[in-house]
Order: structure tokens, then sequence, then C-alpha cells
């Protein structure tokens, strides 16, 4: 068995390109078969190679690792050239001259009488002498469709059934020389020996005339599988409307290649039960391309942020730091600065951004930290303000060892002996050390930064409480 993924570099690699791909590994695998990764890039006006780097690029990130390829389609024009003339000997195919005027009024003239525009295939008929008086002008190979029924059976849909009279004689070879994807696409199949055609739905209406090309060259036809569209939470089709459609894009912001894998995975199939978190070794073990929904999957963003999480969650401190590093600016501090920090926040981000974002705080010098204005006006009140987060930062110098449950019995002892709320320090308390009025259990965070750290920041919220309290217009009592 060989499968192939086969993108057009016209652009990032699309989620919907990325499932198709993860499925045509994920049966090739189980099956003990080979993926071909096959660039088609015959689009002149539209394929980059920058693009085609990207797709690589963003494939490798992924985990979709391929056996053969990448095979660039540009590099075999000459042999897509020789198999349409070996068509056009062969009677199967033609050379047509009607020039874009001739088919556009065809075209006006069909939409004017109320019928599907069909090309009349007058150029099948010219003769031997027609053809010499025409030597040396631009024209364009079609395939010469025969009436009949096209039946295949397709391992997602089933058995479908197609009539050749509906179908139009197709382009092969355009003026310019270069392949339509039809020819392009069945010529690569056969000589690269692929069984099975995994790829989108909307190629559905694209098979019937690979299949004449497969029997017109006299080759065996594929096994066929159409996966289904993907849809956003609007149910419509996933664009830029319904959020990132890019592999890059999610990479960018901070979601685990594994975690957008897995999620990929179960976007039309499931491994059984309940199960929502898989390996692509444990995928590779069970997965089979009959067992995808026919309908279309939806892609739900906060799905995957969950699964990213849970996929954060479960990484060594180790591990994360080597991911979320791209995330913390130039010159990062080293792991062993931040292993606690990490190890604070991991559960409380699902994305490595977001990660980045809540160690923030931590990252920043004890001098330049900022208050949140709704935070410092919501917390700094009272006009024993000074004198209580003194007292507080006296108790927490005092603490040995410096450690969660130590430093929360020193604060709620000072709150009991004040006849105060532990809210009175635990809130300012908060402000001090992160510059907001949400974060990780506190005493978790004073112990992540350290003592010295911990009353260094104290110490400046003390010493800027006179103008924090003004500016946010805080009453003195």
């Amino acid at each position: 068995m060989k499968l192939r993924f086969a993108p057009s570099p016209t652009g990032f690699l699309h989620v919907g390109g990325a499932r198709t791909a993860i499925f045509n590994l994920l049966h090739a695998r189980r099956h003990g078969g080979r993926m071909l990764l096959r660039i088609e890039d015959t689009d002149v006006e539209r394929s980059r190679q920058r693009h085609a780097e990207q797709i690589i690029s963003s494939l490798q990130w992924l985990g979709v690792d391929w056996d053969e390829g990448p095979v660039y389609q540009s590099d075999r024009l000459e042999i897509y050239r020789e198999r349409a003339e070996e068509l056009v000997a062969a009677g199967k195919a033609y050379r047509c001259y009607c020039t874009v005027e001739e088919l556009e009024a065809d075209r006006q003239a069909a939409e004017h009488a109320g019928k599907a525009y069909r090309y009349s295939g007058k150029c099948r008929a010219l003769t031997d002498t027609d053809l010499d008086a025409r030597a040396d002008m631009q024209h364009v190979v079609r395939f010469k469709v025969e009436p009949g029924a096209i039946e295949f059976h397709d391992l997602i849909r089933g058995d479908v059934h197609f009539e050749a009279e509906l179908i139009d004689d197709f382009v092969l070879l355009r003026s310019d020389g270069h392949p339509t994807y039809h020819l392009s696409v069945v010529v690569d199949d056969i000589d690269m020996d692929i069984t099975t055609v995994a790829r989108g739905d909307d190629h559905l209406s694209n098979t019937p005339k690979h299949i004449l090309l497969f029997r017109a060259f006299r080759a065996e036809v594929p096994t066929f599988a159409h996966l289904p569209l993907i849809l956003g939470s609007d149910k419509k089709r996933l664009s830029k409307r319904s959020g990132a459609t890019s592999a890059e894009e999610y990479r960018d912001m901070g979601v685990l290649p594994e975690a957008l894998f897995n999620f990929l995975v179960l976007l039309g199939w499931a491994p059984g039960g309940d199960r929502e978190l898989i390996s692509c070794e444990e995928a590779a073990r069970i997965f089979d391309l009959r067992d995808v929904n026919k309908s279309p999957a939806v892609f739900d963003v906060e799905k995957l942020l969950w699964m990213n999480g849970q996929y954060m969650m479960r990484l060594s401190a180790e591990e994360i730091y080597r991911r979320v590093t791209p995330f913390l600016g130039e010159n990062p501090p080293p792991l062993e600065t931040l292993r606690g920090v990490i190890e604070l926040n991991k559960s409380r981000a699902r994305t490595l951004k977001d990660l980045a974002e809540v160690m923030h705080p931590f990252l920043v010098s004890d001098d330049s930290l900022e208050y949140q204005p709704e935070a410092v006006k919501k917390h700094l009140k009272g006009d024993d303000m000074v004198p209580r987060m003194r007292e507080l930062h006296d108790a927490l110098a005092r603490v040995e060892p410096f450690d969660v449950v130590s430093t929360e019995q020193a604060l709620r002892a000072l709150a009991e002996s004040k006849g105060l709320g532990a809210g009175k320090y635990i809130h300012p308390l908060r402000l001090a050390l992160t510059g907001r009025g949400a974060s990780p259990p506190i005493f978790d965070v004073a112990v992540a930064l350290g003592r010295q750290r911990t009353l260094a920041r104290l110490q400046r919220l003390i010493d800027s409480l006179p103008s924090l309290m003004a500016s946010a217009s805080v009453p003195s009592s």
C-alpha cells in the first residue's frame, strides 16, 4: 500500500490539508504501507517556493514523517507532455485550436439559451489536412470523453456513480505546455505506484475524470477516500472568519504540535469510547480510512485549547522551558531560575503564549513591575495601608523556612492578631508580587520568587503607596 499527500504551494498549510496529511500517514502506518510527499507546483502563476518550504516545515513541526519525497511536479514537466502526446497518438485525446474568444462566445450563447455550458467538441472532427493547416497555431490538448457509466467504491462514501455524458472533453495540456491538475496527478500516481488516494471531498467531482485517465493509460485505478469538509463553529466552511486556519498560525499561538495533531485526528474519526487524548503511535495502530465519518467535522477552537492545556500539564518543566523560551523574548533566564515558576503556572495556561504571559511578572526586574490600575483601585484602601504592609513585610522577613505553609501561617497569624480578615493582607500582597489582581496561589508565588525578591517587591509597594493611592483617587478612609 502506498499513499501520498500532495499539496499545492499556493499558501500556508491549511488545517484541512494538515488533517489530510495525518490521515494519509496513519492509514499507511496501520497497513504497513508508505507515504509520499509530492509538491504539486505546476500552477506557475500561484505556486511559490517559499510556500513549499513553509508547508514542509509545518508538516515536520506537526510530526508528519513521510517516507518518500518531497517530489516536485515542476521537475517532471516534460514527462507530462510526453504522456499527453501518447494519448493523442492513441486517439484518446486531441488538439483543440479554439480561441478564448470562441469559447467565451459559446459560453454566453449557452447562458442565453438557459443551458449549462459544455465544450462543443468541434475540434474532435478535425482532419489531418485541418491539423496540418493549424500546425503553427496555439492549442491545448483535450481528453476525449466517451459516454458510459463511471463507478467506484469510496472507502468513506461507499459506492459512487457518475455518467460520462455529463463530463466535458477536459483539457490535459494548456497552450503554454503546462499540464492541468488532471493530467499531472494521474501520471504521477501511476509512475509513483500510488495505491490509495485520500483527499478532500472537494476533489470528488475530479475523480471520474481521473478514473477515465487511468483507464486510458491502461493503469490500475487506485482506491479512493474522499474526506469530509471541516466546518467552523458557525457550521460554515472553515475560513479566516472562523479564526486561524493554518498550522503555522497555531504554532505561533503557542499550540503544541502533538496537541494539534491529536485534535486534527479526531476531526471525523474516533478511537472508540470516550477517549480524547491519543498519540500518533497509538492512533497508527487502530486508524483506518473506512472508519472516518461521512459528515463534516466542526473545528472547535475552544476544544483545541483545552486539549493543548492537557498536554502542557503533562510536560516536565525541562520540556516546557525548551518550548516556551521563543515566547519569552531575548535572553530568557536559565531553567533553574524558572523551574518553580513553570511548575506553578503551566496548569493555568492553555498555550505557550499564555504561559509566557502569566510568567511575565516573574521575569521582569523587581523595580520595573507595573501595577494594574483596576487592581490598585480595588485593593489599596484604608488609612492603615502603609503600616499594615510594613507589618506584613516584617512578618515575612522572620519566616523560617520560607515555604508555602510557613508564609501562609505567618500572614494569617498577623491578620488574626490585628482582628482583620486575611484578605486585607493577601490582596495587597498579590498586587505587590505580581502587579495583578489575579494570580496563582499567592504563597506559591512568594516561594517561587524567593524571600529576597518577595521582600523587595513588598518594600517597593510600600514606598509607592502614597502616589498609587493618590493616582487612583482612593479616599484615605
